[in-house]
């Protein structure tokens, strides 16, 4: 049963069946009850009426003298009767004809309700009580007894009324969580055929008017939808970068390579360039295809990070002073082997054209009393940038960074794509403190609002 709604549907006619089976079975005993006890209140009205009129004449026998207002003694087996036993004495109404009433089943004072077979076989209520009348010693009981008859009649009609209205009730209710269920879920048959426009070509989904718990889930698949749009397109990117990278290194390899005298140095140059430009673009796209909500699962410590590989490019450029500092409790939200890259990558541009120093400072910006970014700032004192290269790099930055001259910005398109990633910013600054360029990345501390990591 794979079906929401048909699920619910059988579960709620369960549940109401349950329900009502047992509000049924209480209304019924209740009102069963009610009628039992209105017709024995009717059969004690007519034995009081019948012991009212009993006397003993002056002989000693039992007698009643006036006639009783109940029309039904007097007619032949009309399911109405009386008995008066004493003694010896008995006394009984017309109605019973030639047919007696059994004696009562004990000779104390009291009185006894009972359930018997009348003179027609039918089945008749009976009440029996001890009297006494003054100046008489003898006890004599009273007998009335009433067919149960239209009393049953009328339980078997009440039972029926009770069935087809609760059987009716429960249809309704039924067909109400029905409706209520086939309404609720609109919005996902609505999800399902935006989902099918989408695979047929739509962006994305289109403003449904969804309940607030299931419009986080629209919210979700457009997101997902939006990052997979952004990851073709990056891929087609790249695709086009890597082309448009190895066409002349290819062009130039296979002219040297082609000519009556070979250049072999040439193409050596030439392929070496290409394995540089096919590792560089391998590396971009290894971190685009990386998801952020699956890295940086216990973040990275900058400072002790940049350390690790100040001390690897110290033994690569023994002539460039590389300084690091910084705060050490600085934690970011970032994969550890992403972070070396992003400060491998700086700090390979900072020795590039360093005249003897660069420097690495890390810090920690705080918000509302809690961490909320990690700034790394590295700088040279090499010749800086000029303010217009800068400005290129600006509005190029994530299209074809990698294509810009030699020495204004070799790596920077692998810094800004992690650095967008992990929803950081990257800032150039064309000259700095040192008086050569300088970098600033911002990202967010481990833990903070917004780095989707606690």
């Amino acid at each position: 049963m794979k079906s929401i709604t048909l699920r619910l549907a059988v579960l709620s006619a369960l549940w109401l069946l349950l329900g009502l089976t047992v509000v049924g079975l209480y209304v019924n005993r209740v009102t069963t009850r009610q009628l039992q006890d209105a017709a024995d209140a009717r059969i004690s009205a007519l034995h009081d009426a019948v012991t009212a009129n009993v006397e003993f004449d002056a002989a000693g026998r039992l007698q009643l003298p006036h006639s009783l207002p109940t029309p039904e003694f007097e007619q032949p087996l009309s399911g109405v009767y009386w008995q008066i036993t004493a003694s010896g004495n008995l006394l009984r109404s017309k109605s019973l004809w030639d047919e007696i009433l059994p004696p009562p089943r004990f000779d104390n004072n009291g009185s006894l309700w009972s359930t018997i077979k009348g003179p027609r076989n039918e089945t008749v209520r009976l009440l029996a009580r001890a009297i006494t009348l003054p100046d008489f010693k003898q006890t004599v009981w009273v007998q009335v007894a009433v067919a149960q008859e239209n009393t049953e009649r009328e339980i078997a009609s009440l039972r029926r009324t009770l069935l087809l209205g609760l059987s009716a009730l429960g249809a309704l209710l039924v067909a109400g969580v029905c409706v209520i269920v086939i309404a609720g879920l609109r919005p996902l048959r609505q999800a399902k055929t935006a989902l099918h426009a989408m695979r047929g070509g739509q962006n994305e989904l289109p403003a449904l008017d969804a309940p607030n718990e299931i419009a986080p889930l629209f919210h979700e698949i457009n997101a997902l939808v939006a990052e997979n749009h952004r990851t073709v397109e990056r891929a087609r990117s790249y695709v086009g970068n890597l082309a448009h990278a190895l066409k002349t290194p290819l062009t130039v390899a296979t002219n040297a390579l082609a000519s009556s005298v070979p250049d072999l140095a040439l193409a050596q140059q030439q392929i070496a360039l290409l394995n540089r430009t096919v590792a560089h673009h391998l590396a971009r796209a290894r971190i685009s295809a990386r998801s952020a909500a699956h890295s940086a699962q216990t973040g990275a410590y900058p400072l002790a990070t940049a350390q690790e590989v100040a001390a690897a490019f110290r033994r690569i450029a023994p002539s460039i002073e590389i300084a690091v500092a910084g705060d050490a409790t600085a934690q970011a939200a970032i994969d550890r082997q992403d972070l070396i890259e992003l400060l491998g990558n700086l700090m390979e541009n900072a020795i590039k054209w360093a005249q003897s120093r660069c420097r690495v400072e890390i810090g920690l910006i705080r918000a509302a009393g809690r961490a909320d970014r990690v700034s790394i700032r590295i700088e040279d004192d090499g010749p800086g940038m000029a303010d217009e290269v800068a400005s290129t790099l600006a509005r190029q930055r994530g299209e074809r960074l990698d294509e810009v001259k030699a020495g204004s910005g070799l790596g920077l398109a692998i810094v800004e794509e992690i650095t967008v990633l992990y929803g950081g910013s990257l800032a150039i600054v064309p000259k700095g403190a040192l008086g050569g360029v300088r970098i600033d990345v911002m990202l967010p501390a481990f833990g903070a609002a917004g780095s989707g990591l606690a």
